[in-house]
């Protein structure tokens, strides 16, 4: 709101009853927002664009624990000062506060509708603070000059904002022209506001509508699991640069117990993604229904992120047998080491395919409980597949404690030595690999 001239001086006149009172104390509200305390006054100086005004004020912004550095300034030089006059200088919206604090001093406001600015100047007139020192150069009063006020522009007739039934009161004017400032500002943050609000609205619908593509774009993971039995069923037939087989296509790039983990893995993703999304596509429509009935939309929108945080590499793979418990699978090598010798526990089983390179698996086990059957052979299956011997109808298969596991002095990776080992004569399932491969964590 922009203060007409008219009214502008009608309100200094007004600042005149604040002669020869005290500034208790001095504050910054905001980068271009200033009170002076006084007793029992409060006077605003706001040089925010399109609100520049200095007015008595009835509602005076919150003061932060912390002034900025131009306000300590301020506070050093005013504070314990008694008010000697306030007036306008010139023809021009330029309000003079002079201050007794300690020798004269005058703190100029141009509060100018779109570039004011605040200027303290000691008992000579000169510049020794400015809150805006661009705007002070270029108008001719940078630190160190004799403030001379800028130019007056030409101002046209502004009709006056006061209402005509003003109140005979002590700062009436003041009081009014704040509160209309107030009142705009309010209804401009209203505006603006209802903007962004808006806006969010449409990001929201456009986030359900790219959910429901998702779902709708999933593909079918019965399907998928059905290629990845194809391929196990078939196994002993799969060769590295087959692009398919039985009308299931195959990386040629992968072996083929890497397109058949492929296979398996897709249908993993297409099953459980379709509950999340689902999950989430509920969760932004009643979000949706909330703000269409005026609730208060949250800044940021229930919506995943596209990829997921880096986690710490492990060792090893998880699968769950069919009695729900965790069997790790080592990827190899280093790996293998890594997860029987470092994360497996000395009561947990340990299995491997025996007389033949292959993954180590690890069933983890409290002291002196047995292995369940079921998961005996999921675990088995697991090495087995993980193995060199993938392919064979049967297999033998070493299972003993961890604590009956160690490494040779200088063995290669992977290499371990087994006491009290156990063997278990396992034949191949498909069905019972294709439920452990879907089960990969």
């Amino acid at each position: 709101m922009r203060i007409p001239l008219r009214d502008l001086r009608r309100a200094v006149e007004e600042l005149s009853l604040l002669r020869g009172r005290f500034i208790d104390n001095v504050y910054q509200c905001g980068p271009r927002t200033f009170l002076l305390k006084l007793k029992p006054e409060t006077l605003l100086i706001d040089l925010e664009p399109n609100r520049a005004r200095v007015l008595v004020t009835d509602a005076p912004p919150a003061v932060p624990e912390k002034p900025p550095v131009f306000g300590s300034i301020l506070r050093s030089a005013l504070r314990g000062g008694r008010i000697e006059g306030i007036s306008l200088l010139g023809e021009d919206r330029v309000v003079a506060i002079d201050v007794d604090c300690h020798g004269r001093r005058r703190l100029v406001v141009e509060a100018f509708a779109r570039h004011g600015n605040l200027l303290l100047l000691d008992a000579d007139g000169t510049v020794v603070r400015v809150l805006d020192g661009d705007a002070a150069r270029h108008r001719g009063n940078p630190v160190g000059a004799v403030y001379a006020p800028p130019a007056p522009p030409r101002i046209p007739p502004e009709e006056s904002l006061l209402p005509p039934d003003l109140p005979d009161a002590p700062f009436a004017s003041n009081l009014a022209l704040d509160r209309l400032a107030r009142e705009e500002t309010q209804e401009a943050r209203e505006e603006v506001r209802e903007k962004a609000d808006e806006k969010a609205l449409d990001r929201l619908r456009k986030a359900i509508a790219a959910v429901e593509r998702d779902i709708s774009g999933l593909p079918d993971p019965a399907a998928l699991r059905k290629q990845g039995e194809v391929l196990v069923a078939g196994y002993g037939e799969l060769r590295q640069g087959m692009k398919a087989f039985e009308g299931v296509p195959l990386d040629p790039k992968l072996s083929p117990q890497e397109n058949v983990d492929r296979a398996f893995e897709a249908a993993r993703k297409a099953e459980r993604a379709r509950p999340a999304l689902e999950e989430r596509l509920a969760a932004l429509k009643g979000l949706l229904a909330r703000a269409e009935a005026g609730e208060a939309l949250p800044e940021a929108l229930p919506v995943s992120r596209k990829g997921k945080p880096e986690e710490p590499r492990k060792p090893y793979k998880v699968f769950r047998s069919a009695d729900g418990r965790r069997i790790l699978v080592g990827k190899g090598g280093k790996d293998n080491d890594e997860t029987t010798l470092r994360v497996a526990g000395p009561h947990d089983l340990f299995l491997h395919t025996r007389g033949c390179p292959g993954a180590h698996v690890i069933v983890p086990l409290e002291r002196g409980e047995q292995v369940p059957e079921q998961t005996l052979l999921d675990a088995a299956t697991l090495a087995l597949h993980y193995s060199k011997m993938r392919t064979a109808t049967a297999a033998e298969i070493t299972y003993t404690h961890r604590r009956n596991v160690s490494k040779p002095k200088g063995a290669k990776p992977g290499l371990v030595q087994v006491r009290e080992e156990k063997v278990l004569r396992l034949r191949r399932e498909a069905d019972r690999l294709a439920r452990l491969l879907m089960s990969a964590e």
